[in-house]
């Protein structure tokens, strides 16, 4: 018989990150609710808990219940404990996203920072209009940067060189010609990219948000 090992939760971090991206695509419209509020741990099925586990066969992690069945088969490189608020922080290809009891992505693992995609998580939490907040993510693809909604979508296409979280509605940005400006929530460029450093463009945007 084999031998679950339960994993300890991760403990949830709520800090942006260092970011990326192309062309804007637009502010986008959240998806229908996700309709996660089921209680740490327990599913609406009676019974049926969720408890974070290693399957020793493959090293990957699912949950299992009391009876040490799998409820979310080991598919995932790490888990963390359902929240209160119904989804769980989960690692797949090097990558982090979320899912609901049923081991449906509410997040995609498109995330490279596990603080950024807590923090999606909270947003989501907290009912944020999707657009206001943003996280700076590289393209595996195109090793360019853009920036994600809370829902692990383009908002800003990847197309910086470099790209830094956003402060004040602001964030600076490196752009093919090495050169730096800095952009609105909307990826318009705010402060032209002209500046041979980032910590110059950080100084035009200081004074702007004076």
């Amino acid at each position: 018989m084999k031998r679950f090992l339960p994993y300890a939760a991760a403990s949830v971090l709520l800090s942006s990150c260092s970011i990326m991206g192309p062309a804007f695509t637009g502010l986008l419209s959240d998806p229908a609710p996700v309709g996660v509020s089921t209680p740490v741990g327990v599913s609406s099925q009676a019974g049926r808990r969720y408890t974070p586990a290693e399957d020793p066969a493959t090293g990957l992690y699912g949950y299992i219940n009391d009876l040490g069945m799998w409820t979310i088969p080991p598919r995932f490189e790490s888990v963390q404990s359902f929240g209160s608020h119904g989804m769980a922080r989960v690692r797949l290809g090097g990558r982090y996203g979320a899912i609901d009891p049923s081991g449906q992505f509410v997040i995609p693992a498109v995330f490279s920072s596990s603080s950024d995609a807590s923090a999606a998580m909270q947003s989501i939490v907290k009912g944020r209009m999707t657009g206001l907040e943003l996280w700076a993510q590289e393209d595996s693809a195109t090793g360019l940067y853009g920036y994600l909604d809370h829902y692990g979508r383009w908002a800003i296409a990847p197309q910086f060189r470099r790209a830094s979280a956003f402060n004040r509605n602001l964030a600076v940005v490196q752009v093919s010609d090495g050169r730096w400006g800095a952009i609105d929530l909307r990826g318009a460029m705010v402060v032209q990219p002209r500046f041979n450093s980032s910590s110059d463009a950080r100084v035009a945007v200081q004074r702007l948000n004076r």
